[in-house]
């Protein structure tokens, strides 16, 4: 069989392509941050051969509803060691919450924490790219008179 016709081709190709090319839409995510794939995978068939008979639950990441993760046990390598077999499901919201980024609004009377870009411009009323380019230039809010920053 060839590696292209492999039911998990395009699993590996995503996972290379994360942490080695950097004109993929999530490298900034991946190899920008300095996570890597181990040796042994990254040729296809080594990467087959982990996933079909050393992965715990390997055989699950055949079926769409799982994917790999190299977050659960802490890693930035994707590896037999670090990566477990998870629910597609749990892992997009682990990720999703980990790309929050909390928000300090600092006022002349108070310092306020939020735990992401959506509660922030929920709770002070203020629209998305506003607060984005307030962050960016660190410029005071002209209605709220606030300041904005990154924790």
């Amino acid at each position: 069989m060839k590696k292209q016709e492999h039911q998990l081709f395009y699993t590996w190709v995503g996972m290379m392509y994360r942490c080695y090319k950097p004109y993929h839409k999530h490298y900034k995510y991946y190899g920008a941050k300095g996570v890597k794939v181990c040796s042994k995978w990254h040729d296809f068939w080594g990467f087959i051969d982990d996933v079909d008979n050393h992965l715990l639950n390997g055989h699950l990441l055949y079926e769409k509803r799982y994917q790999l993760d190299k977050d659960i046990n802490g890693g930035k390598v994707y590896s037999l060691e670090n990566c477990v077999v998870t629910l597609k499901t749990k892992n997009e919201n682990a990720s999703r919450s980990k790309q929050q980024k909390k928000i300090l609004v600092v006022s002349d009377k108070e310092e306020i924490e939020f735990k992401s870009l959506a509660e922030t411009c929920q709770k002070l009323n203020i629209k998305r790219s506003t607060l984005i380019s307030c962050l960016k230039r660190g410029n005071r809010h002209k209605k709220t008179g606030c300041i904005f920053k990154y924790l």
